[in-house]
């Protein structure tokens, strides 16, 4: 059941992160806009690994670790009882982990994928604004 919502995540977070590659592959992008782009997939590294491991918030009396996918989930009847883990079948734990890693990258890459747009976009306009002809 839990694959209904890791199996997307996880496609639209490789494909994001791939598009974004084949975007400045095929593109008139020099090595300054590679080199933002191989430090933007290291930071989104370290931000997943972060989502993945050491992230946790807590909802009424219930801890979630991990972000989009929950790893792991504790509950508690009472904010005084300990936490009580409810173990998750490794496929969806691992899954989640790698879901919440490529998340981690694709939104490290969205202020590049931003930027790639108006570069690739505003050379097709003259100095006023008009389209190119």
């Amino acid at each position: 059941m839990g694959f209904i919502i890791i199996i997307p995540f996880t496609a639209l977070a490789g494909w994001a992160i791939f598009a974004m590659f084949r975007w400045l592959r095929r593109g008139n992008f020099d090595r300054q806009w590679w080199n933002a782009f191989k430090l933007l997939v290291c930071a989104g590294i370290g931000l997943g690994v972060w989502f993945a491991f050491f992230l946790e918030y807590k909802v009424a009396n219930t801890r979630l670790e991990g972000f989009p996918i929950p790893v792991q989930i504790s509950n508690r009847e009472k904010p005084t009882d300990p936490w009580v883990k409810a173990p998750l079948p490794a496929a969806i734990h691992y899954g989640g982990m790698l879901t919440n890693l490529l998340s981690g990258v694709a939104l490290c890459l969205i202020p590049l994928a931003v930027a790639a747009f108006f570069k690739e976009n505003r050379a097709q306009h003259d100095p006023h604004g008009n389209p190119r002809t």
